[in-house]
Formats: structure tokens, sequence, C-alpha cells
């Protein structure tokens, strides 16, 4: 006999909730109508994992977007294989498996990762051990959460890409990066257009950055600009400054505990060279 864990249950579709802890944010309608095609002329292959609810009914681990699918596909009933598993290892789980199937957007990544981080004290080397990552991969992904929102959203609805990103990080002032973002739809921009419309930008070429106060502060901007990014390279996060007039303030931007220690270990290691 097969232990509980291994069984299939052919479930009533009604019973099953989507989990709490979904990474996923945005399920792509076109997408789904396509899965529900494909559901209508063959079922579902692969089982939807699920856990038993204190109610009676069944939280969704992993298939979520099968379960969707098959609501469009007129499915009474979904095989569903249940698992006895705490909130960490649920998340867990939901995680690995949408990477492993690449369904996850790079901001529904970040978000599961800081999660991990925030709510179950993992570390950055502990969640990339469980992903299967390296934990610069790890730390670079979550600092795309501090992108501006509106950018965000621009990357869930893959209007824009991890690359795009990737370029717009570079960019310590936010105003020049959601100017440059729009651009990017607008103009159906390729990450090597935009690297060189960025490099522009932080040269003093990107005229609506609103530091740039007076025709002669184009060279100063230049120089708060490469100063951002030397210290990006130094903190290994980013680094905006906020410059008007011969004030302002520098920012670190931090994205989970860890990071935040490692960030001082720096600043003391530096500080203890001098």
């Amino acid at each position: 006999q097969l232990p509980p864990e291994a069984r299939i249950w052919q479930v009533n579709i009604d019973k099953l909730r989507p989990s709490a802890f979904q990474p996923r944010i945005y399920f792509e309608k076109a997408k789904l109508e396509e899965l529900a095609v494909s559901i209508k002329q063959n079922g579902i292959i692969q089982p939807i994992v699920g856990r038993k609810t204190g109610s009676g009914a069944i939280e969704i681990i992993a298939g979520e977007r099968r379960w969707r699918a098959a609501q469009l596909a007129g499915l009474h009933e979904v095989p569903v294989i249940l698992k006895n598993m705490q909130d960490q290892a649920t998340l867990e789980m939901a995680i690995i498996e949408n990477i492993q199937r690449e369904d996850l957007n790079p901001v529904e990544e970040a978000e599961a990762y800081q999660r991990l981080s925030q709510e179950f004290q993992m570390t950055q080397q502990q969640i990339a051990e469980k992903v299967g990552k390296d934990r610069a991969t790890v730390a670079n992904i979550m600092r795309l959460l501090g992108l501006p929102d509106l950018i965000r959203q621009m990357i869930l609805k893959s209007e824009i890409s991890s690359g795009h990103a990737k370029v717009l990080l570079s960019i310590a002032d936010q105003k020049t990066q959601i100017d440059l973002a729009k651009k990017i739809v607008r103009q159906k921009m390729s990450v090597r257009q935009l690297e060189k419309m960025a490099a522009a930008a932080v040269s003093g070429g990107h005229k609506e950055d609103e530091n740039v106060v007076a025709p002669e502060s184009n060279v100063t901007q230049r120089l708060i600009s490469g100063l951002a990014e030397e210290l990006q390279k130094i903190m290994g996060t980013k680094v905006s400054i906020d410059y008007h007039q011969s004030k302002g303030k520098i920012a670190v931007h931090f994205y989970s505990d860890e990071e935040l220690t490692q960030i001082v270990d720096r600043l003391k290691d530096g500080y203890g060279k001098r």
C-alpha cells in the first residue's frame, strides 16, 4: 500500500484555495488560457500539491496556475498530492517549484526571498543553498526591490526585462530611473540601447535630472554620479546621493538584515584601514 503522501487524490476543484505563501503575483491571462486548452485535451499531467487546513479546505502548495487553468477548462475535480508541511517548508517548496519551472518573474522571486529572510530569519546564503543558486545571485535579485514601484510593476508585466532592471539599478536617481523605464516601453529599447542611454545620463547627458540646477552643475552632477557608482562597488549594494546646492544626503540601500550586517562590516573594515 502506498504511503499517504504518495497517493494521488481526486479532489473537488472548489475545495482548493490559493496559498498565502504563493510567490507568484501575476498570472498572465493568455498563458492561462493556453494551459486551459492543453488541460482540456490532455488533462493535468502533474498533480497539484496541497495541504489540509483547519477549515477542511486544501491550501495549494504547488500548482496554483494548473488549478486556475483547470477552472477555465471547466474541470470539476483535479489530482492532488497531500503533504503535511509547515509554513516555511511550504514557502520554500513553492519558490523552488516555480524557479525550476522558470515560472517566477524576477520581482516575484525577489519578494519571495525577502519573505524567507524576514519571516523565517534565513540568511542570503541559506536561501541560496535552498534554491540552488549562489549568494551573489540571490543578493542581486533582491536588489530589484530597491527600484521604484512603477518599475517593479513594469517588470511584473514583462514590459521590461531583468536585464533592463539591472541597468536601471546602476542609476542613483529614481526620477531618471523612471524616465528611462518609460522610454524602454515606449521605444521598445534593447538592453544595449539602454546601457548607452544610462551612460549618457550618468555623464550628465540626461537633462531632466532634478539635481541639475544650473549650467555649471553638470560637472558637479557627473562627479556625484561617479561617486555613487564608486560607492556602490565598495558597498556591494545600491547607493543614491541626493545633492542640491552643496548639501544633501547619501542613502545606502539594503534588503535584509544579513546585507545590513555586511555593509556595516565593510564600513568598519574601511575605517580600520585609515
